[in-house]
Protein backbone atom coordinates (compact mmCIF):
# COMPACT_ATOMS: atom_id res chain seq x y z
CA UNK A 1 0.00 0.00 0.00
CA UNK A 2 1.26 3.37 -0.57
CA UNK A 3 0.39 5.19 2.03
CA UNK A 4 2.12 3.14 4.33
CA UNK A 5 5.30 2.79 2.19
CA UNK A 6 5.38 6.49 1.63
CA UNK A 7 5.11 6.94 6.22
CA UNK A 8 8.13 4.04 6.22
CA UNK A 9 10.64 6.80 4.72
CA UNK A 10 10.26 9.14 7.77
CA UNK A 11 12.27 5.99 9.17
CA UNK A 12 14.95 4.69 7.09
CA UNK A 13 18.27 6.41 6.99
CA UNK A 14 20.12 8.37 4.37
CA UNK A 15 21.88 5.31 2.53
CA UNK A 16 18.31 3.60 2.71
CA UNK A 17 16.80 6.86 0.94
CA UNK A 18 19.81 6.81 -1.66
CA UNK A 19 19.09 3.50 -2.63
CA UNK A 20 15.51 4.18 -3.28
CA UNK A 21 16.12 7.62 -4.95
CA UNK A 22 18.22 5.30 -7.57
CA UNK A 23 15.41 2.86 -7.93
CA UNK A 24 12.50 5.19 -8.65
CA UNK A 25 14.45 7.68 -10.37
CA UNK A 26 17.31 5.88 -12.24
CA UNK A 27 20.17 8.81 -11.29
CA UNK A 28 22.75 9.04 -8.95
CA UNK A 29 21.59 10.93 -5.47
CA UNK A 30 23.65 13.70 -4.28
CA UNK A 31 21.84 15.22 -1.68
CA UNK A 32 22.77 14.42 1.79
CA UNK A 33 20.05 14.99 4.36
CA UNK A 34 16.63 13.55 4.42
CA UNK A 35 14.73 16.65 4.14
CA UNK A 36 15.62 16.01 0.39
CA UNK A 37 14.73 13.03 -0.27
CA UNK A 38 11.27 12.06 1.84
CA UNK A 39 8.88 14.36 -0.38
CA UNK A 40 10.24 13.94 -3.79
CA UNK A 41 10.31 9.71 -3.24
CA UNK A 42 6.70 10.46 -1.69
CA UNK A 43 5.67 12.43 -5.01
CA UNK A 44 7.20 9.82 -7.32
CA UNK A 45 6.04 6.68 -5.31
CA UNK A 46 2.32 8.49 -5.12
CA UNK A 47 2.93 9.58 -8.94
CA UNK A 48 3.37 5.84 -10.30
CA UNK A 49 0.58 4.30 -8.23
CA UNK A 50 -2.05 6.82 -9.05
CA UNK A 51 -0.53 8.60 -12.27
CA UNK A 52 1.31 12.27 -12.48
CA UNK A 53 0.11 15.60 -12.53
CA UNK A 54 -0.21 16.21 -16.41
CA UNK A 55 2.21 18.63 -17.66
CA UNK A 56 -0.43 21.30 -18.79
CA UNK A 57 -1.61 21.18 -15.29
CA UNK A 58 2.07 21.46 -13.70
CA UNK A 59 2.38 24.58 -15.82
CA UNK A 60 -0.76 26.17 -14.80
CA UNK A 61 -0.40 25.46 -10.93
CA UNK A 62 3.54 26.91 -11.33
CA UNK A 63 2.28 29.96 -13.52
CA UNK A 64 4.77 29.23 -15.98
CA UNK A 65 4.21 29.62 -19.80
CA UNK A 66 4.48 26.66 -21.41
CA UNK A 67 7.19 25.53 -24.28
CA UNK A 68 4.66 25.01 -26.61
CA UNK A 69 7.23 24.16 -29.36
CA UNK A 70 10.60 23.05 -28.36
CA UNK A 71 12.17 26.05 -29.27
CA UNK A 72 13.93 28.82 -27.13
CA UNK A 73 12.82 32.86 -28.01
CA UNK A 74 15.50 33.58 -30.02
CA UNK A 75 13.60 30.40 -32.53
CA UNK A 76 16.71 28.23 -31.68
CA UNK A 77 15.99 24.25 -31.00
CA UNK A 78 16.02 23.02 -27.55
CA UNK A 79 16.56 19.91 -26.28
CA UNK A 80 13.51 17.57 -26.17
CA UNK A 81 10.84 17.45 -23.13
CA UNK A 82 12.83 15.04 -20.73
CA UNK A 83 16.17 15.58 -21.71
CA UNK A 84 18.77 15.90 -18.68
CA UNK A 85 21.59 18.20 -19.13
CA UNK A 86 24.40 17.30 -17.14
CA UNK A 87 26.79 20.39 -15.80
CA UNK A 88 30.19 19.77 -13.62
CA UNK A 89 30.53 22.98 -12.01
CA UNK A 90 33.18 23.72 -9.35
CA UNK A 91 33.89 19.73 -9.04
CA UNK A 92 30.17 19.78 -8.14
CA UNK A 93 27.42 18.01 -10.74
CA UNK A 94 24.48 19.85 -11.23
CA UNK A 95 21.29 18.08 -13.33
CA UNK A 96 18.52 19.96 -14.93
CA UNK A 97 15.59 18.56 -16.38
CA UNK A 98 13.77 19.97 -19.91
CA UNK A 99 9.93 19.77 -19.20
CA UNK A 100 7.19 21.83 -20.94
CA UNK A 101 7.13 23.96 -17.63
CA UNK A 102 10.56 25.06 -18.33
CA UNK A 103 13.23 23.82 -16.97
CA UNK A 104 13.50 21.67 -13.45
CA UNK A 105 16.84 22.36 -11.17
CA UNK A 106 16.60 21.16 -7.21
CA UNK A 107 13.02 20.44 -7.70
CA UNK A 108 12.09 23.97 -9.01
CA UNK A 109 10.99 25.01 -12.37
CA UNK A 110 12.84 28.21 -13.95
CA UNK A 111 11.86 29.78 -17.29
CA UNK A 112 15.07 30.41 -19.02
CA UNK A 113 18.87 27.86 -18.85
CA UNK A 114 20.01 31.23 -17.93
CA UNK A 115 18.27 31.60 -14.76
CA UNK A 116 19.52 28.20 -13.89
CA UNK A 117 23.12 28.83 -14.50
CA UNK A 118 22.44 32.08 -12.66
CA UNK A 119 20.90 30.15 -9.54
CA UNK A 120 24.46 27.76 -9.72
CA UNK A 121 27.29 30.39 -10.31
CA UNK A 122 25.87 33.30 -9.22
CA UNK A 123 26.65 35.26 -11.84
CA UNK A 124 24.42 36.52 -15.07
CA UNK A 125 25.39 33.92 -18.00
CA UNK A 126 24.53 32.48 -21.24
CA UNK A 127 22.65 29.38 -20.30
CA UNK A 128 23.54 27.97 -23.31
CA UNK A 129 26.91 28.54 -23.32
CA UNK A 130 27.21 27.26 -19.65
CA UNK A 131 25.39 24.49 -20.66
CA UNK A 132 27.33 23.63 -24.06
CA UNK A 133 24.05 24.15 -25.80
CA UNK A 134 25.36 26.75 -28.66
CA UNK A 135 27.81 29.70 -28.56
CA UNK A 136 27.77 32.48 -26.05
CA UNK A 137 26.33 35.42 -28.33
Amino acid sequence: MVETDVLQLNDMSVGELKEMWRQYFDSEPIWKTKRFYIPRLAYRMQELAYGGVPEHIKSLLLGKTVLKHAEDNDGTCLPPVGTRLVKTYRGKEYNVIVSTAGFQFEGIYYKSLSAVALKITGKRISGRFFFGLGENK
